[in-house]
This record gives structure tokens, C-alpha cells and sequence, in this order.
């Protein structure tokens, strides 16, 4: 295996282990939830760098209906991501505490929830795709 994909497995990896472990928000408390949110962001960032190529390629060579289905899931995924990071942000009251962020909590939560549930749903189809089970 080359190193770029090693990295990119491991990302995977690390990606799906924090996502696990924010659904037990429940279990680790707030602070917690927080900060491996926090390294999810990181993660993210770092697993759209090693994935430069699928942006540059984005407008190149023919659509077919599964390359179509594809990109509407990665689209529909990262927005799910974005959602997560603002409205998780947003709400911070440990890790981002620190920002001049203050009022617009009931849209953040309504939105956190509603990123969560989808980006569950999407990541598993991104997941899907890209591991080539379709």
C-alpha cells in the first residue's frame, strides 16, 4: 500500500472511531463530545486535503448516473459536515468558548441535530461509494 493511501485509511479510520464515539454524546458528557468534535474538524480538514484530486477532477470527463449519484452524496455529505462544524461552534461552551459567538443557540442545536442525522445517513453512502460497494 502507497503512503498516500495509508494516510487516507487511516483517516478513514480515526474518522469513523471519533464518529462512534460522538454518538455517545450521552455517555462522555459535553466537554468531551466537544473536543473529539474538535478533532473530527481537524480530521476533516485533513481528509478533504488528501482528496484534492476529487475537486480538481469535479468538472472532467463524462457523468454517468452512478458518477452523478456519487457527487450528489459527497456534496450532500459535506454540507452535512459544514452544518455539524458551524452550528457545533456555535454551541461551543469548552473548546470554543473563547470566540465572541453569543445568541442564535436554538438555530445552532436545530441544526446540529439535523447534520447529525443526515451526515449519519450520508456518511454511510460516502462511505459506501467510496469503498466501492456500489
Amino acid at each position: 500500500m502507497k503512503v498516500k493511501a495509508k494516510i487516507k485509511w487511516t483517516l478513514d479510520v480515526l474518522m469513523t472511531i471519533a464518529m462512534l464515539f460522538l454518538m455517545g454524546y450521552q455517555f462522555w458528557g459535553e466537554a468531551v463530545h466537544e473536543w473529539i468534535g474538535a478533532g473530527m474538524f481537524v480530521l476533516f480538514i485533513a481528509h478533504q486535503a488528501c482528496n484534492l484530486n476529487w475537486y480538481k477532477n469535479l468538472f472532467r470527463g463524462r457523468y454517468t448516473p452512478i458518477r452523478i449519484l456519487q457527487c450528489m452524496i459527497n456534496i450532500l455529505t459535506l454540507a452535512a459536515m459544514l452544518a455539524l462544524m458551524y452550528s457545533g461552534i456555535a454551541m461551543s461552551r469548552h473548546v470554543f468558548a473563547f470566540l465572541p459567538i453569543r445568541g442564535g443557540m436554538a438555530l445552532a442545536r436545530r441544526l446540529h441535530i439535523l447534520g447529525s442525522y443526515w451526515g449519519y445517513v450520508l456518511m454511510s453512502l460516502h462511505l459506501a461509494c467510496t469503498g466501492g460497494w456500489f
